[in-house]
């Protein structure tokens, strides 16, 4: 139905200028002089180029976009810079081009309307610029482009459609968050100390053959200087290295805010060379049991950026269900808000893990609570994040 109307719409218009250019030339005819004729010859240039212009075929290609900055965080603008080659031989008047309304949950104002006119003639190569602003986090779906040609007094209008699908991410916020010391324990002793969740490079215990991945700062340089082989730095086992982060899907509440949170702590033990896995389990599961490299790093990203609050039940369950895989490692608990059935698990001490963490972000300014011996939680106000993060940006 909705192709009938435009046929008929398009099919009106040439009509109407063909009637237009008979209308003229029977009047020039019948009436005669030369003011008859004059109106003619004066309006039929632009008569005929608007018949030509409604039945030309409209070609465009090698459309291309490119984004102003490599990665984009939530709340960011992007510049966004269109180009495309225009192939037919008609010269065209005025062009409109404006990009297909993307989804509008993905901006805090709309964007979807983004026009540009060109005045082309003879020109082939066209280039255009416009921003995208407030960006808000997940995937990105450019559809294509709507290209508007019209003649001197919008006689006719032609509406040509390119599909251009383009995919961009917008990943969450990565600020400087600070990591919690905690009690620690070395295989060589059973004296506690108060460590940060990051492997201790201080203390050496002996050497092995290099593998890929490992960092450029383990190398053993006096053994490759004595028979040119790359070998690596060991170190002494800690217990505590190992932090399993969790992130709950069933809060809703603040959820990009969490997810941000998510993507700073695990950002930080990354870049202090310490051991940590990340469990987020809603609709999908996903889990990465090792993260020590930034490729490893990108990958949870990724995952971040698409996430949502899908889960049906909380991360309570989740310690309950994965105790087996956690029991030797310190959990880090990221969530938007302290629910009953979380306080109650916290409650019950250390069953489920050596200890847990739990993170909530949201607006409330709570002291730091020990829930029991080994468990605390810790609120983090969203307004520490945003000033955070601006420090960050303008570094």
């Amino acid at each position: 139905m909705k192709g009938i109307k435009q046929f008929l719409k398009h099919g009106g218009r040439l009509i109407t200028v063909v009637s237009l250019l008979i209308i003229t030339y029977c009047y020039a005819m019948f009436q005669g002089g030369f003011v008859s004729w004059f109106v003619f010859f004066t309006i039929l240039p632009f008569l005929v180029y608007s018949i030509l212009l409604a039945i030309i075929p409209i070609r465009f290609k090698e459309i291309s976009r490119t984004l102003s900055k490599e990665r984009v965080e939530r709340g960011s603008n992007v510049q966004v810079t269109v180009t495309f080659r225009n192939t037919s031989w008609f010269p065209f008047v005025f062009m409109m081009v404006r990009e297909l309304p993307m989804r509008e949950e993905h901006f805090e104002k709309p964007n979807g309307n983004v026009t540009k006119l060109f005045l082309v003639g003879w020109k082939r190569e066209f280039k255009w610029t416009y921003e995208l602003k407030e960006l808000k986090r997940g995937e990105h779906h450019f559809r294509g482009l709507l290209f508007t040609c019209t003649d001197f007094f919008g006689w006719t209008i032609r509406n040509v459609v390119m599909n251009h699908p383009q995919l961009f991410l917008v990943y969450p916020k990565v600020s400087d968050v600070k990591l919690l010391p905690i009690g620690m324990q070395y295989d060589q002793g059973t004296s506690q100390s108060r460590y940060s969740l990051i492997k201790d490079t201080t203390v050496a215990t002996g050497v092995r053959e290099y593998v890929p991945g490992d960092r450029f700062s383990w190398i053993h340089w006096k053994s490759f200087a004595k028979n040119g082989e790359l070998r690596t730095k060991e170190f002494e086992d800690q217990k505590s290295q190992n932090t399993f982060v969790l992130i709950d899907r069933a809060v809703q509440k603040n959820f990009d805010d969490v997810v941000d949170y998510t993507a700073s702590y695990i950002n930080k033990i990354v870049k202090k060379q310490g051991d940590v896995s990340f469990l987020s389990v809603g609709v999908d599961r996903y889990f990465t049991p090792v993260i020590k490299t930034g490729k490893q790093y990108e990958t949870v990203l990724q995952h971040l950026a698409t996430v949502v609050p899908d889960a049906q039940f909380g991360v309570e369950r989740l310690l309950f269900e994965e105790q087996k895989m956690m029991s030797r490692s310190v959990v880090v608990i990221i969530t938007g808000e302290m629910t009953p059935e979380l306080q109650e698990v916290l409650n019950a001490g250390t069953k489920y893990a050596r200890k847990i963490i739990c993170f909530v972000v949201s607006d409330q300014k709570d002291p730091v609570q020990h829930i029991s011996q080994n468990n605390e939680v810790h609120y983090v106000g969203m307004d520490e994040l945003q000033r955070t993060y601006s420090e960050v940006k303008h570094a």
